[in-house]
Parts: structure tokens; C-alpha cells; sequence
């Protein structure tokens, strides 16, 4: 693949919101890579022609023989790049288990892998490893505005809970130990009726924040989870499909917060003032 992350930049911006949990990335890439990024890449540098980006298809996928020049386009609309994203954009589930067929892997190996990467970036260079996960502007204010005035909050992510721990700290916000469900606490929707089970928390009103519709369909199958609010949050991985969807009103039980709205959610005054 070599040393240069540019040309994986743009396809993964656009394919990112498929993720759920970090391993998946490292498919993504390797399917981008199985379809010539990189040599799509070097070619819209230099103008110079080259294989295809899908080795064996003739002509490519979806041109005709005569329009198929044999030069990959990866940037302009409708190029095979882009037939590839949309491609992993409709169907990636069903992509990701046939890859990790194909290529004999299971997720557990890929979590301890990529756990360990991360480890390692951490240990080398940590500042540099934080740098790169920079908090969504005011999100951590207004979640400290939230536990300052009273409120439970609790952060469900799918990352491995010592990542997740490091970046709050980062972001200068204190949870308890049992505030935090990581990769290892299992599936959120498993957490969520874990805390509606909780005494103290009887009676409380809860909001359900997520960046990924899908998850947020699942909960909504799931009867012991209909009193949730659930909110897709419009400035996080989710894609402009998601966010029409969910503002058509296609999905019900789902409302579209954005930041602004987040300072005010279940209050009538704004967190910050």
C-alpha cells in the first residue's frame, strides 16, 4: 500500500459512517486497495496511464468497451472509486462478512490487533495519538454543563474502554467507572437495558445519542427500549442519506439533533449560558 495515506483519504470520508466498531477500517482499506486507490491516485497526479483499478474486469464496471480507456478515475463523479463507496455505503454488512470469509479472519483477532496499534501509537507518541481525535466543538462542554447541573450521563461507545477513557480525560471530563461502556461491555442496546434496570434511575427520562442509524434502528426493535429518545446526531459519521431520512420523518422515533439543539435537549433553559 506504501507509506502515503492520501489517496485512502477521500473514499474513507465517504465510507467512514458504515463503521461501528475501529477493525472494520482496516477492510475498508483493504478493499479500497484490492481496487486500485492507489494506483488511481498516482494517475490523477500525474496524468499518466496505468492498469485499472479492478484488475480482470473488462471493460469496467459499468462503462461500455469504448468508454473504458483503461485509465482509473478515482475523484470525478461516477468514477469506480466512487461506484466502490456507494457499494460499501448500501450494503457494507454483508461486504464485511464475506471479506473476513474470504480472507480467514475473525473480528476478535482484528479487535486485539487493532487495540494493539493504538497501544503502541499511544506509548511512542500520545499527545500525537489525542491530536487525532479531537472532541466535536462544545460536546464536552455542554456534557459538563449537564453533569454539573445534575444530570445522569453516561457514554456508550464501541471503542475499547482504555481508548475511550484516555480521550475524556483529554477532553477534561471526570465519569465513574460505571459511567463508561466500551467495546468490551457488548452491544448497546444490551447497556441501555442494563441502565433502565438501574433503582436510582427509576422514573428518569433518557435520550439515546448516536451518530449511526443503524444502531438506532436497533433500538427501536426492541420493545424493553421504547421509553428511550433516541436522536441521530447530524454533526457526527452519518451520512447526508441518514440525516434526510430521519428529517423526512421516514423513521419514526427518531428526531435529528444538531449542536445547537443538543445545548438545549431535555431543558428549558440551555446548558451553556
Amino acid at each position: 500500500l506504501g507509506k502515503n495515506p492520501e489517496p485512502f483519504l477521500e473514499p474513507m470520508r465517504k465510507v467512514r459512517p458504515v463503521v461501528e466498531t475501529g477493525w472494520e477500517n482496516t477492510l475498508l482499506i483493504r478493499i479500497l486497495s484490492e481496487a486500485d486507490v492507489v494506483e488511481a491516485y498516482r494517475i490523477a497526479k500525474t496524468g499518466s496511464g496505468g492498469r485499472r483499478q479492478m484488475p480482470g474486469v473488462m471493460p469496467a464496471f459499468g462503462m461500455s468497451a469504448e468508454a473504458d480507456t483503461g485509465v482509473p478515475n478515482l475523484g470525478k463523479e461516477g468514477g469506480i472509486a466512487d461506484m466502490l463507496c456507494d457499494s460499501v455505503l448500501s450494503g457494507w454488512e454483508s461486504m464485511r462478512e464475506t471479506e473476513l470469509e474470504n480472507l480467514g479472519l475473525n473480528p476478535e483477532d482484528l479487535i486485539q490487533q487493532y487495540g494493539e496499534v493504538r497501544d503502541n501509537w499511544i506509548s511512542k507518541n500520545k499527545s500525537s495519538w489525542l491530536a487525532r481525535n479531537a472532541a466535536y466543538e462544545n460536546v464536552p462542554d455542554v456534557m459538563d454543563a449537564m453533569m454539573s447541573r445534575g444530570a445522569e450521563v453516561f457514554i456508550i461507545t464501541t471503542k475499547q474502554r482504555r481508548f475511550a477513557k484516555a480521550l475524556l480525560d483529554d477532553f477534561g471530563l471526570e465519569l465513574d467507572d460505571d459511567r463508561l461502556f466500551g467495546l468490551e461491555d457488548g452491544p448497546k442496546t444490551e447497556v441501555l437495558k442494563s441502565l433502565l434496570k438501574r433503582p436510582e434511575l427509576a422514573g428518569k427520562k433518557f435520550h439515546f445519542i448516536e451518530d449511526k442509524l443503524g444502531t438506532l434502528r436497533k433500538v427501536l426493535q426492541e420493545p424493553d427500549l421504547s421509553d428511550v429518545q433516541l436522536h441521530l446526531a447530524e454533526w457526527g459519521y452519518c451520512t447526508d442519506r441518514d440525516i434526510k431520512i430521519v428529517r423526512g420523518g421516514i423513521v419514526e422515533g427518531i428526531s435529528l439533533l444538531s449542536q445547537e439543539q443538543l445545548e438545549g435537549l431535555g431543558v428549558s433553559e440551555p446548558w451553556l449560558f
